[in-house]
């Protein structure tokens, strides 16, 4: 387990797009792809490259 976290309070999204592009900025390629695979794996699961993908849909009502 990585016990060097650090966790950053952004006081707009703008700030937090620059932070996350100069963090990118830093990572190889293979990092990149790790990276990739891993959100990957969290949304469709770890046989997602022999599985089909399950289409969905959703929607949400707002009141304004």
């Amino acid at each position: 387990m990585n016990r060097n976290l650090k966790v950053e309070i952004f006081h707009s999204l703008e700030e937090e797009n620059e932070a996350e592009y100069k963090r990118r900025s830093r990572m190889t390629i293979e990092d990149r792809l790790r990276e990739f695979a891993i959100l990957q794996e969290r949304r469709w699961g770890s046989d997602w490259a022999t599985k089909p993908i399950e289409k969905v849909v959703s929607y949400e009502i707002t009141d304004w």
